[in-house]
């Protein structure tokens, strides 16, 4: 209840963040293993700059890499499980069932120079977006690193509709990456805009990332960024 309350309160929209997500020892098993195992490739658009690995659904669980990465996969079925779609659901207000079976999640390495500039998320059928912060727990993640989270009001665009609105100007907040832990926000047309600050270290901004799925697209698809951008 005091996290769903936390959620809902939260501003510039709603969004949470979980600290110490995992029992201990467990994420430190998840990255050496990303570390020695996970391919990841170098992707780079007018939107981003950063190395991202294969979809961890299509990942089969009786596959060769699946074998060399055994508490990655167990994370991956507790997050793609039922009960856990459900305790999501509680978190960010949504009613019970509106998620659906179908979650994406890869693994993202924002290296030195690497950002994600300002959107909202919105392809599709998205719903709720998440991410698993594994950044190097030593010594801890720090502001000289960069890489924070960065999180936008939505205001009036200035071309006389009241109803569409664009990102501010600065960030209303920001969330540090820290190791074991997990932000998250509901996926929104034109509201859940957010930003990946510039890694400035020489150390890997490492994450999972992806978002759960409803069963139908969101109203007001046309005040979506990459709708926008198309238009």
């Amino acid at each position: 209840d005091e996290l769903a309350a936390s959620y809902r309160d939260a501003r510039p929209y709603p969004h949470g963040l979980i600290r110490g997500f995992c029992r201990e020892g467990f994420l430190e098993d998840i990255l050496t293993e990303l570390k020695h195992n996970s391919k990841v490739k170098f992707k780079e658009t007018d939107l981003f700059r950063v190395y991202q690995s294969i979809d961890l659904g299509n990942l089969k669980d009786d596959s060769e890499l699946a074998a060399k990465i055994p508490a990655l996969m167990k994370l991956k079925r507790a997050i793609y499980s039922p009960e856990y779609r459900s305790f999501v659901e509680k978190l960010a207000g949504l009613e019970p069932g509106t998620l659906t079976d179908e979650v994406d999640c890869a693994a993202n390495c924002h290296a030195k120079g690497c950002h994600l500039l300002c959107h909202d998320d919105v392809i599709g059928t998205r719903k709720v977006s998440y991410i698993i912060y594994l950044t190097d727990p030593s010594p801890t993640w720090t502001d000289e690193d960069g890489g924070r989270l960065e999180l936008y009001d939505a205001v009036p665009d200035g071309d006389g509709d009241a109803t569409r609105r664009v990102p501010g100007a600065l960030p209303a907040r920001t969330i540090l990456p820290e190791f074991n832990s997990m932000a998250f926000f509901a996926v929104e047309p034109g509201v859940s805009f957010h930003s990946v600050q510039e890694v400035f270290g020489d150390r890997p901004r490492l994450s999972l990332q992806g978002w759960y799925h409803a069963g139908e697209s969101p109203g007001r698809m046309e005040d979506a960024t990459l709708r926008r951008l198309k238009s």
